[in-house]
């Protein structure tokens, strides 16, 4: 395990992405979005800008919070470690048709 994974399993900041996550594909689930209909959202929803919008800055965050902390790391490496744990919040909100 890298020391920057140490630091980021015990990270509000990581959980709240998470969550910030979760309630984005709860959104999306409720709105009747299909994994293909994401490619091209035509009319997202204000929730929907504001959710994504949060995401990304949470994100932002938790990078800034990890380089002040002294650990070394690019963005590629952080998507890399957070993706599973999207990959599972996917597979428990499963969007219409089943596609997740």
């Amino acid at each position: 395990m890298k020391p920057f994974e140490k630091f980021l399993e015990s990270s509000l900041t990581m959980r709240e992405l998470l969550d910030n996550y979760l309630e984005l594909r709860t959104h999306l689930q409720e709105e009747g979005y299909s994994q293909e209909a994401l490619e091209r959202v035509f009319r997202p929803t204000l929730k929907m800008m504001k959710l994504r919008e949060e995401f990304i800055s949470k994100k932002n965050a938790l990078f800034k919070q990890i380089k002040d902390y002294g650990f070394e790391i690019n963005q590629g490496e952080l998507t890399a470690y957070i993706q599973p744990f999207l990959n599972k919040i996917d597979e428990i909100t499963p969007l219409k048709d089943g596609n997740n």
